[in-house]
């Protein structure tokens, strides 16, 4: 991997399959009709697993080696379940999908990566691992008041997909105004 810029922004995570983006991304275009949210574009629908942030190519290059270099972990069936907000449905700032089969399996995967982070040199993430599918974040101009009827309705109609997570993905983001643009730098088969 050669990278040629000063900061890059990036983030490990977990991609579903098609099928299981496309039952997802119907669901997120219906909620687009509700207000008060930035809602995920469907071509963006990852489980997150490290954050990285903004970090020097060179630390970036450790981190594609700490995670080639990351065993004992095969191929396992995560599912879509339920849906519920950070920190809570009463002051939603972000909304979220739950994960219910493959939950342990991305939290050993994440705390793996975890690890792999913080041997390339990258500052230790003190916050619990949840596994989860974020689907909006509340806009900052609305009010975090508890979701209205008709949201909370939505959410209780939220997918189940499921598939087999076969890899995890070392993705780069660049902000721009009209939202972030991700694209894989690295895939890595489990």
């Amino acid at each position: 991997m050669r990278i040629n810029e000063e900061v890059i922004r990036s983030f490990v995570c977990v991609c579903p399959t098609r099928e299981a983006w496309d039952e997802t991304a119907v669901f997120l275009n219906d909620l687009r009709r509700f207000e008060g949210f930035k809602w995920i574009a469907p071509e963006q629908i990852h489980i997150t697993l490290r954050f990285l942030g903004d970090a020097a190519p060179s630390l970036v290059t450790k981190m594609d080696t700490a995670l080639s270099g990351i065993g004992g972990m095969r191929r396992f069936r995560v599912s879509l379940a339920g849906a519920g907000a950070f920190p809570n449905l009463t002051r939603p700032k972000i909304l979220w999908l739950g994960i219910d089969d493959g939950a342990p399996h991305l939290t050993r995967l994440a705390s793996k990566l975890e690890q792999a982070a913080r041997n390339s040199g990258f500052t230790a993430d003190l916050r619990k691992f949840t596994p989860h599918l974020t689907i909006g974040r509340a806009n900052q101009n609305g009010a975090l008041s508890a979701l209205s009827p008709e949201l909370a309705g939505a959410l209780r109609e939220a997918p189940s997909p499921s598939w087999e997570c076969a890899s995890f993905v070392l993705m780069r983001s660049v902000l721009r105004p009209g939202g972030a643009i991700y694209t894989p730098i690295r895939e890595y088969p489990l």
